[in-house]
C-alpha cells in the first residue's frame, strides 16, 4: 500500500511540474483575461468506479467481491476562485460527494447445482473539501484552463447492505440480507486533474463546465475485512459563480525583450575554405554554364499530377509559345519547366520518341490505385494537348517503385519515388541546357553565408531576411522560431554591373509584438572588360558544368553523362586550363559518409577527364552536404545536389 501511495504522489507531482513548466514556456499574450475573484455553487454527476478486492462473509459463506463496477452519483456544493496572476488561480470547493455504488458476484457453493447471487450495496456519503490550482492562458483558447489539486472527504454516512439469493436448485429461492455501518471508514484522500471552460454570461456572472478525474490515495475502510476497496471517480459538472469585483483583473505587465543581429558574414572560396567577407568582386568574363535536366517530375502523395512547386506548366499559366531561351539560367528554375522543355524539343525533333513511366512509393501508395498509370497519362495528355505531339510517339509504362529508387527509410526518399520518369532514344530530348555569352557578369566569391541570431524572452512569431541591390530584392527568406545560417549562391548576371553595394536586412517579431530590424551592406567592386584592359588585369574564360552523374548513394558515372563529358567538357579543357572538380551529395544520410561519397564522385570524374587531357591541372574537392547548393527541402533540389560541378578556367 505504501508503494502504491508513493506512486500516486509521484504522478500528482509530475502533472503539477508539467503544467508549471508549460506556463513558464508559453508566452503570455496581451489579450489574456483573468476573472476577478468569484463565489458560487457547483454540481454535477459522478461516475464512481468501484474497484473491490475482498472476501466478505454472508450467511456463513465467504463471497469474493472482485468485480469492478461503475455507478452514478452526484456532487454539489460551494466554490470560490481567487486569481493570483494571469496563469494561476486558487480554487476551493466545499460540498457533498456521493460515492455510493453496488458490488455483485455470482458464485457456486457446495455441489455444482448450488448457485447464489450476491450483492453489496454501499451508501457512501462524504463532506468534500478540495483545494485546487487552475492553470489559465496556456493555449490560444483563453477561456480554457487546466486544474490539479487534492480532495479530502469526511465520511458522515457509510453503510452497507449485503444480500445473498439462492438461485438454484429451483424452484425454491431464498434471500438472506444483512446491513451495518462500514467499520473503520477512513477519511478520503485523493488527487484531482481535469479541465474547464469559462463562459462569461455577463459582466459579473460566469458559467463554468468542468471535467475531472479523481484517483484515491487510500481505501474506503481500514478494517481488515475490507482489505482493498477503492473508488476512483470521473466527474462532469458545472459551476455558476458571481464576481466579487465587477472590474476584471488586468494581467500583470511582463518584461519582454528581443535582440537580433549577425554573428558572422562569411564566404567560401573554391577550395571550400570559410573566410570573413569584406567585399564582392563583380567581373565581366566569357562564361559558359551547362545546366542538367532531371528526367523526373515529382508528385505529391496520392496525387496524379505534379504541384506548382515541382512543375510550372507554361501551357496553363502563360500566353504565347514557350521558348527555352527565356528560361532563367538557374538549375532549379529550369527543372520546373521539364514538360515544356521536352514538349518543345519533341516538336523540333519530329522523329524522336518518348517513354513516360509512372511510379509510386509502394507505401501509402499501392499498385491497386492505378496511380502510376494516371501519372504517366497526365504527362502524355499534356504533351499531346499543348504541344500537339503525335500520341503514337509516346510510350507509357507503369509499375511500383522506380527502377532506381531513393532511400525508403526516410520521408525524403518516399517523396522522390512518387514521380514521372522520362526517357528517349534521342539524346537531344533530355540534353542539358547550355547558356553561353561573350559578356557574362559573375561574382567572386559566389557563395556567401550569413549567420544571424535572434534572442527573445518570448516566442518568435515571424522573421524575414532580405538581400537587395539598388532597391531590387534578390532573395527573400521567411520563417518562425529559430533562425539558422542562410547561404546566398550568386548566379551569373544576378548582380548589377556597378559599384552599388549589396544590402541585407533582418526583421523579427515576437509574441509580445516587439519588432526589431537590423541591416548591413557588402561593398562591391566592378571589373568590366574595358577596366581590365586599361589596368592590364588578367582575363580568363570560365566554363561551369553541373552533371547529374549519380543515382542515390552511387559514385558510378552514367553513360549519359559520359556522352555529355565527351561532347561538351573535354573540348573546353586546354593545356593551360585549371579544372576544379567539386563533389556534392544531398542531406540524406550521415555527414561523414556523404563527404566520403562526394570525394569518390569527384575522383571518378577526375580520372575520366585526366585520361583524355593529361596536360591540364586537376583539383578535386569532396564537399558532401556541407554546402547547400540547391534547396534540399525539394525533391528536385536533392536530385540536383547529387552532382559533380566542374569549373574549367582558362587564361585568355
Amino acid at each position: 500500500m505504501k508503494t502504491t501511495l508513493l506512486n500516486k504522489f509521484k504522478i500528482m507531482i509530475s502533472i503539477a511540474l508539467l503544467l508549471n513548466v508549460s506556463c513558464t514556456i508559453l508566452s503570455a499574450q496581451d489579450d489574456n483575461f483573468i476573472m476577478p475573484a468569484n463565489l458560487g455553487i457547483y454540481g454535477g454527476l459522478n461516475f464512481n468506479m468501484h474497484t473491490p478486492s475482498f472476501i466478505f462473509p454472508i450467511n456463513q459463506r465467504q463471497v469474493n467481491f472482485n468485480i469492478n463496477n461503475t455507478n452514478l452519483g452526484f456532487h454539489a456544493g460551494f466554490i470560490c476562485n481567487y486569481p493570483l496572476n494571469e496563469t494561476f488561480t486558487i480554487s476551493g470547493r466545499l460540498g457533498y460527494n456521493g460515492l455510493s455504488g453496488e458490488l455483485s458476484k455470482t458464485e457456486r457453493f457446495g455441489t455444482p447445482d448450488t448457485l447464489t447471487s450476491n450483492r453489496m450495496t454501499a451508501d457512501l456519503h462524504y463532506i468534500e473539501i478540495s483545494p485546487v490550482i487552475q492553470f489559465h492562458n496556456l493555449l490560444p483558447w483563453k477561456s480554457l484552463y487546466f486544474l490539479a489539486g487534492l480532495e479530502f472527504g469526511i465520511p458522515f454516512s457509510t453503510k452497507y447492505t449485503a444480500q445473498s439469493t439462492l438461485m438454484s436448485p429451483l424452484p425454491a429461492q431464498s434471500t438472506i440480507s444483512q446491513s451495518d455501518a462500514i467499520p473503520d471508514a477512513t477519511l478520503r484522500f485523493a488527487g484531482a486533474i481535469g479541465a474547464g471552460y469559462v463562459f462569461n454570461l455577463s459582466e459579473s456572472v460566469y458559467l463554468i463546465p468542468e471535467i475531472s478525474y479523481r484517483f484515491p490515495f487510500n481505501h474506503i475502510s481500514g478494517n481488515r475485512v475490507f482489505t482493498t476497496w477503492d473508488v476512483p471517480q470521473f466527474r462532469a459538472g458545472v459551476a455558476l459563480t458571481f464576481s466579487l469585483d465587477k472590474t476584471p483583473v488586468k494581467p500583470q505587465e511582463t518584461y519582454s525583450d528581443l535582440q537580433i543581429g549577425f554573428k558572422e558574414v562569411n564566404y567560401y572560396d573554391k577550395e571550400r575554405g570559410k573566410h570573413p567577407l569584406q567585399n564582392i568582386r563583380v567581373e565581366d568574363v566569357q562564361y559558359t554554364e551547362l545546366f542538367p535536366m532531371v528526367p523526373y517530375i515529382f508528385c505529391d502523395e496520392n496525387q496524379p499530377a505534379p504541384s506548382d512547386s515541382t512543375q510550372l506548366l507554361t501551357g496553363k499559366s502563360e500566353k504565347g509559345e514557350f521558348r527555352i531561351e527565356t528560361v532563367e539560367p538557374d538549375a532549379m528554375k529550369i527543372n520546373v519547366k521539364t514538360l515544356d522543355i521536352v514538349g518543345k524539343r519533341m516538336t523540333e525533333n519530329p522523329d524522336a520518341d518518348l517513354t513516360i513511366t509512372g511510379t509510386i512509393d509502394n507505401k501509402k501508395e499501392t499498385p491497386a490505385s492505378q496511380l502510376s498509370l494516371r501519372r504517366a497519362e497526365f504527362a502524355k495528355d499534356y504533351l499531346v494537348n499543348i504541344y500537339k505531339i503525335n500520341p503514337e510517339r509516346i510510350n507509357i509504362k507503369t509499375g511500383g517503385l522506380p527502377e532506381k529508387p531513393s532511400a525508403r527509410t526516410v520521408v525524403e526518399g518516399d517523396a522522390e519515388n512518387r514521380r514521372i520518369e522520362l526517357s528517349s532514344t534521342n539524346p537531344k530530348i533530355l540534353a542539358p541546357i547550355i547558356m553561353k555569352g561573350e559578356s557574362q557578369t559573375i561574382a567572386e566569391p559566389n557563395l556567401v553565408e550569413f549567420v544571424p541570431f535572434i534572442n527573445s524572452t518570448d516566442s518568435v512569431t515571424s522573421w524575414q531576411f532580405e538581400i537587395e541591390q539598388a532597391g531590387q530584392t534578390i532573395r527573400n527568406v521567411k520563417g518562425i522560431g529559430d533562425i539558422h545560417p542562410i547561404q546566398f549562391v550568386i548566379i551569373p548576371n544576378e548582380l548589377k554591373k556597378s559599384q552599388i553595394p549589396v544590402d541585407y536586412v533582418l526583421t523579427a517579431t515576437n509574441a509580445k509584438d516587439l519588432k526589431r530590424t537590423v541591416s548591413g551592406s557588402i561593398p562591391t567592386e566592378y571589373f568590366s572588360f574595358t577596366r581590365k584592359k586599361t589596368e592590364e588585369l588578367p582575363d580568363k574564360t570560365i566554363s561551369k558544368y553541373s552533371l547529374i552523374l549519380f543515382d542515390f548513394d552511387k559514385a558510378d558515372i552514367s553513360e549519359k553523362d559520359k556522352a555529355i563529358i565527351e561532347e561538351n567538357i573535354l573540348p573546353e579543357i586546354k593545356f593551360n586550363s585549371t579544372v576544379k572538380i567539386y563533389g556534392y551529395t544531398d542531406k540524406i544520410g550521415k555527414e561523414d559518409y556523404n563527404k566520403s561519397l562526394s570525394e569518390r564522385r569527384a575522383n571518378a570524374v577526375k580520372d575520366l577527364l585526366s585520361a583524355k587531357v593529361k596536360d591540364a591541372k586537376y583539383e578535386t574537392y569532396g564537399v558532401g552536404e556541407n554546402e547547400v547548393i540547391f534547396d534540399n527541402n525539394s525533391p528536385i533540389g536533392r536530385q540536383l545536389s547529387r552532382t559533380v560541378q566542374i569549373y574549367v578556367i582558362t587564361p585568355r
